[in-house]
């Protein structure tokens, strides 16, 4: 497997980072941060017969799929191929606007990864 690049963000205090690796024409994301580090969340999103497809395993009282299927589609959409991300980031009791927060600060480390993407082409 091939690194492409290791992307880290900051909120709340506390990091959330992006791994991605190159396997064969796939990509493997794992995302991570917070204060307790985990998998809450597995997204693939792939093409079958010219049709984007996305499944998703979310583990029970998580929300970590917000996150992972966004990456899997934004990323399969751009390289036309098959990505698997594993999510898992935890804050304890952020609140409402702490979650608005964190998920700003995930869409803003995609467009990290995209861009990625952008000058790779």
């Amino acid at each position: 497997m091939e690194k492409v690049g290791f992307f880290r963000r900051e909120v709340l205090g506390l990091p959330v980072c992006a791994a991605v690796t190159r396997a064969g024409g796939d990509l493997l994301v794992q995302i991570t941060g917070g204060c307790a580090e985990h998998i809450g969340s597995v997204s693939t999103a792939y093409f079958e017969d010219g049709e984007r497809r996305l499944e998703t395993l979310l583990l029970p009282h998580h929300r970590d799929d917000v996150v992972s299927e966004r990456f899997a589609l934004a990323l399969s959409e751009r390289t036309r191929g098959t990505v698997a991300v594993a999510c898992g980031i935890h804050y304890d009791a952020p609140g409402h606007e702490g979650i608005k927060e964190i998920v700003r600060c995930t869409d803003e480390l995609l467009e990290d990864v995209l861009a990625e993407f952008n000058s790779a082409e």
